[in-house]
C-alpha cells in the first residue's frame, strides 16, 4: 500500500513540482512529437536544464524517445490530458473565484460543474445602480449579431420585449425557456378581465391590446420557440448564441445579482448550449397563453 502511494506522490511531483516537466508534457499533447531543437525553440531554457527533466519524465513511462524526437507515450497522453482539464479549470475558478464562491451553483448540473474548465477565458460584467441596466443591452448587443439565440429567463426585464422584436424581425432562430412564475405573470396581464400590463412593460408606453398582439405574435413565429420550465433548480439568466455565453446566478442568500459570467469561447458557447438542453428537457412547449 505504501508503495502504491509512493508512487503516485512520485508521479504527482514530478509533473506539478517541476513547470518545465509540467510545460513539456503540455506541449507534446497539444502538438505531437518534437525534436530537440524544436523544445529548445518553444522554451526559453537551455537545453542542459531540460535534459534532466526529459529523462525523468522518460523515467516514468510518460515520454519516448525515438530517433532523437521526443513523443508521449500512451499514458503520458492519457495523464496530459488530465493535467489539463485540471489546470483549465483551476484558471476558470481562480480568474472569476468570486463569482463562483458567492453564488449558488446548485441550478447547474454537476456533470457539467466539473467541466468549467471548458469555459475557458472568463470575466465577469458588472452593473452597478447608475448603470443597472447597462450590462443586459452591451449581451442583446452581441445577440443581434448571432444567428441563433438560447435564453432562459427566471425574471421580467423592461427591455426583453424590444429585444425579442428585433430577433424576430431579423429572422433570429430564437428559443426561450420562461420559469412557470414568469409565464403566469403574462398569462395573467393577457387575460381578457385585466386592464393592465406590466409595471416595467408600461414604462416602454405599449397598450394592453398591443401588448397581448406582440406576446401571440413572439408564440406564432416560426422563428420563435417558447418553453416553461419544470425544473426546480433554475438560474436568473441564461444566453446561448453562436457569439456569446452569459449566465447569472443568485448569491448563496437566494437573493437576485446582477452579474453576468461571460464568455466568447467556442468550449463555452458548447458548454453552455449543454447546459440549456438541459433546461429544456425539463421544459414543456407553450402554443398559446
Amino acid at each position: 500500500m505504501s508503495q502504491v502511494s509512493g508512487t503516485s506522490s512520485s508521479l504527482l511531483d514530478a509533473i506539478f513540482l517541476s513547470e518545465k516537466r509540467k510545460n513539456l508534457l503540455l506541449l507534446l499533447k497539444e502538438e505531437g512529437p518534437k525534436s530537440s531543437d524544436e523544445i529548445k525553440n518553444a522554451f526559453d531554457f537551455p537545453w542542459k536544464s531540460m535534459i534532466p527533466q526529459i529523462k525523468k519524465l522518460i523515467e516514468l513511462g510518460l515520454v519516448i524517445q525515438t530517433d532523437g524526437v521526443y513523443s508521449l507515450s500512451e499514458m503520458g497522453t492519457v495523464i496530459a490530458t488530465n493535467v489539463q482539464f485540471l489546470l483549465n479549470t483551476l484558471n476558470v475558478y481562480e480568474e472569476n473565484r468570486d463569482f463562483w464562491s458567492e453564488h449558488d451553483l446548485s441550478s447547474i448540473p454537476f456533470y457539467l460543474l466539473t467541466r468549467i474548465g471548458e469555459l475557458g477565458r472568463c470575466r465577469v460584467l458588472k452593473s452597478d445602480l447608475s448603470h443597472i441596466f447597462k450590462v443586459q443591452k452591451d449581451i442583446v448587443k452581441c445577440m443581434l449579431s448571432s444567428s441563433r439565440i438560447m435564453v432562459f429567463v427566471s425574471a421580467i426585464h423592461p427591455a426583453y420585449h424590444l429585444a425579442c422584436l428585433e430577433f424576430i424581425e431579423k429572422k433570429i432562430d430564437f428559443t426561450i425557456i420562461l420559469t412557470q412564475s414568469v409565464f403566469e405573470s403574462i398569462q395573467a396581464e393577457c387575460l381578457p378581465k385585466s386592464d393592465t400590463v406590466f409595471s416595467d412593460i408600461s414604462v416602454l408606453k405599449m397598450g394592453l391590446p398591443e401588448y397581448k398582439k406582440e406576446i401571440q405574435r413572439f408564440l406564432d413565429c416560426e422563428n420563435s420557440h417558447f418553453f416553461v420550465s419544470d425544473g426546480e433548480k433554475k438560474p436568473m439568466m441564461l444566453i446561448v448564441t453562436d457569439k456569446i455565453f452569459a449566465l447569472s446566478l443568485l448569491d448563496k442568500h437566494g437573493r437576485v445579482d446582477r452579474n453576468y459570467i461571460v464568455s466568447f469561447d467556442k468550449g463555452a458557447l458548447k458548454w453552455g448550449e449543454e447546459l440549456f438542453a438541459y433546461y429544456k428537457k425539463n421544459s414543456r412547449p407553450i402554443c398559446s397563453l
